[in-house]
């Protein structure tokens, strides 16, 4: 039973899995029917976008089945054929495996293969599979070749040595020309990445494709930047290592100047000056010029400049020295300080005064350092005042007087001026009251006055007119301020006969008036013959006084020689006649000495002491007299008086007509020697006339 029903169990399942199977064929069969009479043409694989670099070979893929259309591709659109040799376009082709038109299910491979990638295949792909009667024709999607472009080996602006100005910001550039993509340009100075100050600027071609990079790095160069090495790396996608170039850097810099004088101390007036200027520059060639003052010197181009005697009007002048080269100038200054002795500024102010009013006297100095001032009585040291203002006040009788201003400059010379100090009054005329010019000459007639305060005005009268200098053609005056008054000068040119005569000089200011007459003498000129002939005599009274010198001189050393070969006496004997030859004259020269002494020890009892001690101070002053002006200087001297004024001698008006002893312009008549009268006689001997 059991193996019956089994069996019929087995039989039950082999008919059911029969029952599947056909099933199964009968659904492909239905299957196939149905594909075979919808079959179309379909890619399996499209074209994507891809970058090729530039010589490398490129596939874009396209994988199509069912196919019943010819395959062909297109570059932008334009159909390149659909022979798989592409042999219109020697480095393009189709390859792959093909497959049989109309076969279900067969599955062709039309990859189009470009080898030697250049820029002109930079394009958009299409991969396109043709209709036919009963297929419609398919097209792939497009696909980009991007075609990559190491750009061109890079160069730096200015390399391989570049001049930068220190201090100045300069851009460094460097060029990678013809890439595609652009390049990424980086910096590097001595190894160190630069990372400040750097960026990039891309120019893109007319093709619109390639591109130019300029990478650009500001630089503020330094002297410690001078011979380093600045590099620039170049990259894109076209390539696996990236270009370097390299320059040196070349720091240019104006020239540093450095200026020096010769002298470590003081300059002092009159000092050789010399002022020296060195200078380190990038390039190295400079030329030099000097400035005063900003006054261009001019000739001077050497880097030194020599003052041989420099003075005191450089004292606060400002030298520069300016150094030039090709990238600029430089100018170094120095202001001089120059040391130099006292120098009186302007003329003597004479001061005029009333006794009992308050008046100041003025000394006004230049110097460096700043002059220290002293003022002092004439022949006394007693120091008085120390200021450029010496005031005195409720003026006295004996505060008249010449004051001494001194000023002083250490390491200098002191210098001293007279400044007179004079009692107002009335003027007073002291010129000569004759005065001589020859006929033809141009004549001088002198009208010197003592006026406190100066006068007014000095008129020249002829004939009781004042004279008309426009109208004479020959007549001009001329005045001189002195410092005790003024002095007028009556010029008159080829002077004729009739202007020989009295002139009348008047003069007046605020306290009076005084008038004087002067008569022009003619002078007489020797004639010219006897001027000849006194010079012929004078010279040959010197010619024989020479030749009686020469025969004297020979006469004698022949008599001396003659004398010791003659003399055998003793010791004391000869001593005696030595004495006596020596007692006696021997010339007239000794013969007058003695006669001088025997007179001199004759008459000594009879005179007064001369005094000879008094130093006499010397002429202090510009106009001619010798010791202060009036009072003993002017007036007859009195037995026993000294000759010079001391320290309280009072300055006062004097007589008209004294004599300026010394005056060079004062021509005084000549008095005989019996007329004068002794140096200091006593009475006793002016009244026996001894």
């Amino acid at each position: 039973m059991k193996t019956e029903s089994g069996m019929e169990n087995a039989k039950k399942a082999g008919s059911c899995v029969v029952g599947q199977k056909l099933v199964i064929v009968i659904t492909l069969m239905s299957i196939v029917f149905i594909s075979r009479g919808n079959a179309t043409q379909n890619f399996i694989v499209e074209p994507q976008n891809t970058s090729a670099i530039q010589g490398s070979t490129t596939i874009l893929k396209c994988t199509v089945s069912d196919r019943n259309g010819q395959v062909q591709w297109t570059k932008d659109k334009f159909a390149l054929g659909t022979d798989r040799n592409l042999e219109w376009y020697p480095r393009y082709s189709m390859i792959g495996t093909d497959a049989p038109v109309g076969r279900p299910y067969a599955i062709g491979e039309y990859n189009l293969q470009i080898i030697d990638v250049q820029l002109e295949d930079d394009a958009i792909y299409q991969c396109q599979v043709g209709a036919t009667d009963m297929v419609k024709g398919i097209r792939s999607q497009t696909a980009k070749l991007n075609v990559l472009l190491p750009p061109e080996p890079p160069t730096i602006d200015g390399g391989p040595k570049i001049e930068i100005v220190k201090g100045r910001p300069t851009n460094i550039s460097c060029r990678a020309l013809n890439g595609k993509p652009a390049a990424d340009v980086t910096w590097y100075r001595e190894d160190r990445r630069i990372r400040k100050s750097v960026f990039s600027r891309s120019i893109p071609k007319e093709d619109g494709k390639r591109v130019d990079t300029i990478g650009i790095v500001t630089m503020n160069a330094t002297l410690d930047d001078a011979g380093k090495t600045i590099k620039c790396l170049v990259q894109n996608e076209a390539m696996t290592e990236p270009y370097i170039v390299s320059a040196t850097i070349d720091v240019q810099y104006v020239p540093e100047v450095h200026m020096s004088i010769n002298k470590s101390e003081t300059i002092k007036e009159y000092d050789f000056l010399r002022i020296t200027c060195s200078g380190r520059a990038n390039p190295a060639s400079i030329s030099w010029k000097w400035y005063k003052n900003e006054q261009e010197i001019l000739d001077e181009t050497r880097n030194v400049l020599d003052i041989p005697k420099i003075t005191r009007t450089y004292h606060e002048d400002t030298i520069s020295c300016e150094a030039t080269n090709e990238v600029g100038s430089t100018r170094k200054h120095h202001k001089l300080d120059v040391h130099f002795g006292p120098k009186f500024i302007g003329s003597p102010k004479h001061a005029t005064v009333d006794l009992g009013d308050d008046v100041s006297l003025h000394c006004q100095a230049d110097g460096n350092p700043t002059p220290s001032i002293i003022w002092t009585k004439k022949g006394s040291n007693h120091v008085l005042g120390s200021t450029p203002i010496y005031k005195i006040q409720s003026v006295k009788k004996k505060d008249m007087s010449i004051y001494i201003c001194t000023a002083t400059v250490m390491g200098f010379s002191e210098i001293s001026r007279e400044i007179y100090l004079l009692q107002n009054g009335p003027p007073r005329i002291m010129s000569e009251v004759q005065q001589y010019a020859s006929k033809g000459d141009t004549a001088r007639v002198e009208c010197l006055t003592y006026s406190a305060p100066l006068p007014q005005n000095i008129v020249w009268l002829r004939n009781g007119q004042p004279i008309n200098y426009a109208s004479s053609g020959r007549y001009s005056a001329k005045e001189e301020d002195l410092p005790f008054g003024r002095k007028s000068t009556l010029q008159i040119l080829n002077i004729h006969e009739d202007d020989f005569g009295d002139f009348n000089c008047s003069v007046s200011n605020s306290y009076g008036q005084d008038i004087a007459t002067i008569k022009l003498i003619e002078k007489v000129v020797p004639p010219l013959p006897y001027i000849i002939g006194g010079v012929v005599g004078g010279i040959t009274v010197i010619f024989v006084i020479v030749l009686v010198c020469v025969l004297y001189n020979r006469y004698k050393s022949a008599d001396t020689n003659s004398v010791l070969g003659s003399y055998t006496d003793t010791d004391s004997s000869t001593e005696n006649k030595k004495r006596e030859k020596s007692d006696s004259p021997s010339t007239l020269m000794d013969q007058w000495r003695q006669d001088y002494n025997k007179d001199f020890y004759r008459y000594s009892a009879d005179y007064d002491e001369l005094n000879y001690g008094k130093e006499n101070k010397g002429n202090n002053n510009s106009y001619g007299f010798i010791e202060p002006y009036p009072l003993n200087t002017y007036r007859e001297r009195q037995p026993g008086e000294e000759e010079y004024l001391s320290a309280n001698d009072v300055i006062e008006p004097v007589d008209r007509y004294d004599t300026l002893h010394g005056y060079s312009s004062f021509r005084s008549t000549p008095v005989p020697n019996s007329q004068l009268p002794p140096a200091s006689i006593s009475g006793s001997k002016l009244a026996t006339n001894v």
